[in-house]
């Protein structure tokens, strides 16, 4: 099933749905070293390019995605959106609703991460926007925003993003479930540790049969620059030395497993396969 805002695949017995919630419009100014004319070039070369009104020149739609896992007859959810941080963000809910499913049929509420895009639509007005969850995340990274030291620490304008985070903490605190590397997180998904995005920046295995889905989370967040340059960093990344080794292994691995895979910042459908193309890689769809 796929639309311009979803797209259900199926691993195994388990559903799996990419939902939208929205694009932000970004530009070249989020990596450190890559500059406009280079991002361009790859947006040219890829035939992309955005309609967005306060895109800037040379700029691109950054996809923001979802993902619903249906297992056992239970309904989990990857990620919770932004709640709005643009007015191109913040459709994830409405987008759960055109694929058939509504926030109160939430079992587990799953983080990749406590990033602003991935946890913001988890809280409303200081209540659960997903009534009947809990909240599953890495203990790593609820250590770090969570720690003091670091939030007085961080520079003014990083601090909105711990309060973000521990504002989503404190709507699940009572429902909160820490894991680590290779937990089980519901029927037929486990964690996977990719750390550097930050700390504990996580992705998750879906297995069904002899059938697999790596839902990567925030390896590639540019992918007509960092298939082709997987040393390409972003201003966001808490530890870019330790964010692009990972990316380089986790590129090696799929490639070399012939791994389906599926990302939050992909363009949709937002799942297919990593190949490698010369001393690099490249992203093949499925749509």
């Amino acid at each position: 099933m796929n639309s311009k805002h979803y797209h259900k695949v199926q691993v195994g017995d388990v559903s799996v749905t990419m939902v939208s919630d929205g694009f932000f419009p970004a530009n070249s100014d989020i990596f450190p070293d890559v500059d406009a004319d280079r991002l361009k070039a790859a947006l040219d070369v890829a035939g992309v390019h955005s309609d967005a009104p306060e895109e800037p020149p040379g700029g691109y739609e950054s996809a923001v995605n979802g993902f619903i896992i249906e297992t056992g007859g239970k309904v989990h959810l990857i990620d919770a959106g932004s709640a709005g941080m643009s007015p191109t963000l913040g459709k994830l809910t409405q987008n759960m609703a055109a694929a058939g499913y509504h926030p109160d049929q939430v079992e587990s509420l799953i983080a990749t991460h406590l990033h602003p895009d991935h946890i913001g639509g988890a809280a409303a007005d200081g209540k659960a926007v997903f009534a009947n969850a809990e909240m599953v995340l890495a203990a790593a990274d609820h250590g770090f925003w969570t720690n003091e030291d670091i939030i007085n620490g961080a520079p003014d304008d990083a601090k909105p993003y711990f309060m973000m985070a521990n504002a989503a903490l404190v709507a699940y605190s009572d429902r909160l479930r820490l894991i680590g590397d290779n937990d089980v997180v519901c029927l037929g998904v486990t964690s996977i540790a990719l750390p550097g995005h930050t700390p504990g920046h996580t992705g998750f295995m879906v297995s069904s049969g002899n059938e697999t889905l790596m839902i990567w989370a925030d390896i590639v967040h540019q992918q007509d620059l960092q298939f082709d340059d997987p040393t390409v960093s972003l201003i966001f990344d808490i530890d870019a030395e330790q964010a692009m080794r990972t990316r380089q292994r986790v590129f090696d691995q799929v490639a070399t497993d012939n791994q389906r895979i599926a990302g939050c910042h992909l363009r949709i459908p937002a799942v297919g396969h990593v190949e490698r193309a010369n001393e690099s890689f490249r992203f093949v769809s499925e749509g």
